[in-house]
């Protein structure tokens, strides 16, 4: 959010905020701690590091302890410019959190009249959080406004992470036939990116929508899942996790930690086509059930077996017995 300087206090922020963003929560946490208890830091980072406190305790669905870091932040909105725009915009994304959406509103107008006021660039997400409250109201027309001036920014400041959380904003409400162009324009951005938590997030509600709208690319959408489930179970983030299982329990998947065996190695598809071969169904029988190709069956089996380290479908059973490789 702002621009680094030499000095300790900016550099520990730095830090807590790019493994933050880099989706890297835990290593966030350990930054945030040590910088709490430096001596010295001076208004910018002690908002950058209560901003990256507060949201790493929103991710792991900790709202006591990101009420902590709010406090923070309140102690900071009369110092003027980005430092009590960010501030505001914490204390925005906190209120929305326990949904208290007129405080969240304020907070957020707030934001953005220090910016406007300080003639400040920083990217701080402000429209974002006003667009998703004043689009639930019916305030359709003034929320895609506010994306859209914040995905104009973002585009222009030529910063992937910037331009693919607008997308994922301008996704939850845009038209519904829109939905799933967006959210895959705002993964083709990240890719090649170090932002697991935003991807993570995006590969959920592309699942989620492809569920509703798109029933046949529902292997899409467990794969979409499974990768964010990775994620999410690594850093411990409840809330996300927790969302992430109920779509794949609608999809009549289970979670990965609930896999049996080797079965978790696969894919969704692979996971259809290895239970059928299980059963003794030949190609042909498989792809007429699953309404596919012989020669995409034919293909997943191939890379089944290879995958599983096997060379015959004949081995398969015994070898999704046996207890997950790699975990």
């Amino acid at each position: 959010m702002f621009d680094s300087a030499t000095d300790d206090s900016a550099r520990v922020a730095k830090q807590a905020r790019d493994a933050l963003l880099q989706g890297r929560i835990a290593d966030a946490m350990d930054a945030v701690e040590r910088a709490r208890r430096m001596d010295r830091l001076d208004e910018s980072a002690r908002v950058v590091i209560a901003l990256t406190g507060l949201h790493g305790r929103l991710a792991l669905g900790d709202l006591r302890g990101a009420a902590a870091f709010s406090r923070d932040l309140s102690g900071l909105l009369r110092v003027p410019g980005t430092v009590a725009a960010g501030a505001n915009f914490g204390l925005g994304e906190f209120a929305a959190a326990r949904g208290q959406e007129d405080q969240a509103v304020s907070y957020y107008q707030r934001a953005a009249d220090e910016l406007t006021a300080s003639g400040a660039h920083a990217w701080i997400p402000w429209r974002s959080g006003l667009a998703r409250i004043i689009a639930g109201r019916g305030e359709v027309a003034t929320a895609n406004g506010l994306v859209e001036e914040e995905l104009a920014d973002a585009r222009m400041s030529d910063t992937p992470y910037a331009v693919a959380y607008a997308l994922r904003t301008q996704s939850a409400i845009a038209p519904t036939d829109a939905r799933v162009p967006l959210l895959d324009e705002a993964l083709d951005v990240l890719a090649g990116t170090d932002a697991a938590r935003l991807d993570a997030q995006i590969r959920t509600d592309l699942a989620a929508w492809l569920l509703l709208l798109q029933p046949d690319q529902s292997s899409r959408a467990v794969d979409l899942l499974r990768t964010a489930e990775k994620y999410a179970r690594q850093e411990e983030l409840g809330p996300l996790l927790s969302r992430i299982r109920w779509l794949l329990e609608r999809l009549g998947e289970s979670p990965d930690g609930e896999l049996p065996g080797r079965m978790a190695e696969l894919s969704a598809a692979e996971r259809r086509v290895a239970q059928l071969v299980v059963v003794g169904k030949r190609n042909r029988e498989i792809a007429e059930e699953l309404g596919v190709s012989v020669k995409s069956v034919e293909w997943h089996v191939s890379h089944i077996l290879r995958k599983l380290s096997i060379t015959s479908r004949q081995d398969l059973a015994h070898a999704l017995a046996q207890p997950r490789q790699g975990r």
